[in-house]
């Protein structure tokens, strides 16, 4: 495994040296040094489960601390530290992914902070993130062209709790604006494109209560571990915004529900 960037040598060279000039080459020599990390982490990010962790936690989290930029992350917000913190990285598959992650070490869908008091709402800052996928894209996207996603935990390849936010299948978008009106406050049973699901509506600008909890309190979605979730942005027929959730269950979390998602994003082409 690729070991973390050396921060505590950066830090202190920093700290003794009184040079601005000399400060900032060093600043820009160790951005680059990181940079240059990170694409070696992406390379064996296939066999390191650990990719994304060490990426967050590591170049990411040491850049915004010392020198006010979330590079190679596209944002960090650390303002409630990094048990409360976020950050926002660029996939390395298609133009218009990214992927949010949280700043502390959380597994995935089996982490048993998931639908508590303790954790910070992530799918909000994973909702902001829409517009860094409509600049990639190259067009305003509609809410209901933007889903996000998070795989069960057997479904996917990373260790590190991730949300996945892209544009929506076409498909899945039409078939959601032709049947919304059958989807409810509470979850039930929902068949589409030949996939049985579970849905329920949320209404609101941002996606709160916090999807997590949402899931958490259905009973049949019980036990988190072997469930995928995904939050996809709607205006439903009374003019509301708001979202529809959408959940599938299998043994051992094989589910992977950023299968509703298209990382070409063909509804910027439309």
């Amino acid at each position: 495994m690729l070991s973390e960037p050396p921060k505590a040598f950066v830090a202190a060279v920093l700290k003794t040296t009184r040079s601005d000039a000399l400060r900032g080459r060093i600043r820009l020599l160790a951005l680059g040094v990181c940079s240059l990390w990170v694409l070696a982490v992406g390379a064996v990010a296939a066999i390191d489960s650990n990719a994304l962790w060490t990426i967050v936690h590591g170049p990411c989290t040491f850049n915004e601390t010392h020198f006010k930029s979330p590079a190679p992350c596209a944002r960090i917000n650390l303002k409630d530290g990094e048990a409360g913190g976020w950050a926002v990285l660029k996939d390395i598959v298609g133009r218009t992914q990214f992927l949010l992650i949280p700043t502390r070490r959380l597994s995935g869908m089996e982490d048993p902070l998931l639908g508590g008091d303790e954790l910070p709402n992530y799918w909000i800052p994973a909702w902001a993130t829409r517009k860094l996928v409509a600049a990639n894209a190259k067009k305003a996207l509609a809410r209901d062209e933007i889903a996000m996603a998070i795989n069960g935990a057997g479904a996917r390849s990373q260790n590190q709790l991730h949300i996945h936010v892209d544009c929506v299948r076409p498909a899945v978008r039409d078939e959601l604006r032709k049947r919304a009106s059958e989807i409810g406050t509470d979850w039930a049973d929902f068949r589409m494109l030949g996939q049985n699901y579970r849905a329920r509506r949320i209404d609101g600008e941002e996606p709160q209560p916090d999807p997590f909890r949402l899931l958490a309190e259905d009973k049949r979605s019980l036990p988190l571990r072997d469930d995928s979730l995904a939050v996809i942005g709607a205006s439903f027929a009374d003019g509301a915004p708001g979202f529809i959730a959408i959940a599938q269950q299998a043994p051992g979390g094989a589910t992977h529900l950023e299968d509703l998602q298209d990382h070409f994003c063909k509804v910027a082409d439309e």
